[in-house]
Formats: C-alpha cells, structure tokens, sequence
C-alpha cells in the first residue's frame, strides 16, 4: 500500500505543474464564453489596436517594472536599479511559468544574487522583505478599492463580500506576524517551526526527501531584515504604492484602448479584485482566476462584454504574459555574460 501511495504522489508531483497549467489555459480559453461572448467578437476589438497604441502601452507596463525597483532596491542595499530590473524580470519569467512558482524564482534570483557577492543572509532578508511588502501591497490596496467601492455604494454582487473579508483578514494576518518575527527572536523561532512542520509534511505528501529550514532561516535573517526595514520602510512603502498605481493606469489605458468606456470606479474595483486574484498560488499569477474574474465583475457593474473582455486579456498580457519572453531573454543574456566573465577570469 505504502508503495501505491508514493508511487500516487510522484506522479501527481509531476502532473501538477501540467495541471496547472491546463486550469490556467481553460479558463483563459474560456473567459469569453463564460461571459457570454466568443472569441471571434474579442478578436475583432482587438484587431482594431495600432501598432502605435501597443507600443504605447508596453511602455506603460516598462515604467512600471522600473518604477518597481525602487522596492528592490530598498530591500537590498547596494543593489544598483539596473541589477534589480533584470532580478525582477528574469525571476518572474520563471515564477509566472510555474504553479507556487515563486519559490523556482527565488532560486534563479539566489543564483544571480551569489554573482554579485551578495550573502545567503542579504539575499533571505531581500527575499522576506519584497515580497511581504508585494503581497500585502496587492491584498491591502485590492480590499481598500473593494470596500471604498462599497462604501460609495458601488452594487456589487454578493460573492465578493467573501473576497474581501478573506483579503482583509490575510492582511491583517500577515501583518501581524511579520512584525512579532520582527520584534521577537522567541516568535521567529516559533513560527519557523510551525513552517517547518506544515512543509516538511507537504513534501512528504509529494514524495520529496527536500528538508525546509525555516526556523533557522528565519531566526538568522530577522536581525538584518528588522534593519534594513527600519531604514527603508518609506522607500518600500512608496515604490509598492506606485508601482500598483501604474498597474491600475496600465488596466484603465487597455480598457480605454479597446474601447471599453467605464467609470474610475469600475477600473478600481476590477483592478482591486484583480490584484486579490493574482496572490491564488494554485496557478502562475493567478493565470485563468485573475482574468476570469475581473471580466465578470467589469460586465457585472455594466461594462460592455466584448471590449472589457478584450481590454482585460490585453492587460493581463502585458502584466503577466510579457514578462516571461523579455525575462527569459535578459536570463539567458545574463547567463552568457557571467559564464564567458568567469572563462577570462580563470585564463587570465
């Protein structure tokens, strides 16, 4: 029996990227009709874009990505913003491919990072840092536009009470145990081993003989990370804040250029439910759930089908989409380099 088990847990290890990727394909594919549109109708508003207007907005999405790097680089001191805009797109060009495809990015970024000399411990409290501020940024500015949408007295539909209520408390949640890790070596140490114990047996359940570590990783990075907080905290807050600012023009000007003509209030909202969607790790970026859902609830407060749809996939392209190829290409050019620099280094 033993035996069946794993052999039952290998093979849904090695299915679940797979399967991730056919939900997140499916319900991409099946966004429109879903909507009670086809294909055929988002092509054509789609069509109707000039190659001037694409350029335009891939230099929306380019601004953002630098405008970004002001939290990676609070989060690293002595990171240079040209070492943080390849980390950031190289990494996501991994993790956007992957289901939980943060932890593959953090590897390549680790790999980047141990180039630069910078330390496994820098690199644990770069790590913890950005992406606390990432998620809570997405959860916090999502739920907010949600519930000010609410207190307007936007009508929005029932189901996202749910949404809201379960981002405000991952917030709140979050929030709370980064600071007491932060405040206390006792709690860190704790909740490394909660993390430890919840892992480790996930792992087993897959098959994996990996061992996680997170109380001594958590214990060794809080001294650094407390640090570096305390110094940045502002700088960290403001390129979280507009950085997500310049996501949500990107989604108003794809909707502007399809022709999708909805109020402030509307784009917040969707972008708002968009940001919750995109932190769903069961595929990469929330691919399928993200688009899906932000379609419904723009058509549901009286959106145009056809160009809201069409506007939101152009989004979702350039936010999620775009960053895999230019990523991926700025890898592989950076691995080239390092390796042709370490050749002269060792024949020289």
């Amino acid at each position: 029996m033993r035996c069946y088990l794993l052999m039952f847990a290998t093979g849904l290890k090695r299915l679940s990227p797979v399967a991730a990727f056919v939900i997140a394909g499916g319900l991409v594919v099946l966004t429109p009709s879903l909507v009670g549109m086809s294909w055929s109708a988002v092509g054509a508003v789609l069509s109707g874009l000039s190659a001037m207007t694409l350029v335009a907005l891939a230099a929306l999405w380019l601004t953002g990505l630098v405008v970004h790097t002001i939290v990676l680089t609070a989060a690293l001191p002595g990171l240079s913003s040209r070492r943080a805009l390849l980390l950031n797109l190289s990494g996501s060009a991994v993790s956007n491919l992957l289901p939980f495809g943060g932890a593959a990015g953090m590897g390549w970024g680790y790999v980047m990072a141990r180039a630069w000399k910078v330390s496994p411990t820098s690199f644990a409290a770069f790590t913890v840092i950005s992406n606390i501020w990432n998620v809570v940024g997405k959860l916090l500015v999502g739920t907010a536009l949600v519930g000010g949408a609410v207190i307007m007295g936007a009508n929005l539909p029932l189901g996202l009470r749910g949404a809201l209520l379960a981002g405000s408390v991952t917030v709140l949640v979050v929030v709370f145990v980064a600071v007491a890790v932060a405040r206390s070596a006792s709690v860190a140490a704790r909740v490394g081993r909660g993390l430890d114990t919840v892992g480790n047996r996930a792992l087993r359940i897959v098959g994996s003989t990996k061992v996680l570590v997170f109380e001594q990783w958590l214990v060794e990075t809080r001294a650094e990370t407390s640090a570096t907080v305390a110094a940045g905290w502002r700088k960290l807050t403001l390129g979280v804040v507009a950085y997500l600012l310049l996501q949500a023009l990107l989604l108003a000007a794809c909707l502007m250029a399809v022709g999708a003509h909805v109020s402030l209030l509307v784009v917040a909202v969707g972008f708002g439910i968009e940001r919750i969607l995109t932190v769903v790790p069961l595929t990469p970026g929330g691919s399928g759930f993200a688009e899906l859902g932000t379609v419904a609830i723009l058509i549901a407060l009286g959106g145009p089908a056809a160009p809201v749809t069409a506007g939101v996939l152009l989004y979702r392209f350039y936010s999620h989409v775009m960053e895999i190829p230019v990523g991926g290409a700025g890898g592989l050019v950076w691995m080239n380099w390092h390796r042709r620099d370490r050749q002269k280094v060792v024949f020289a």
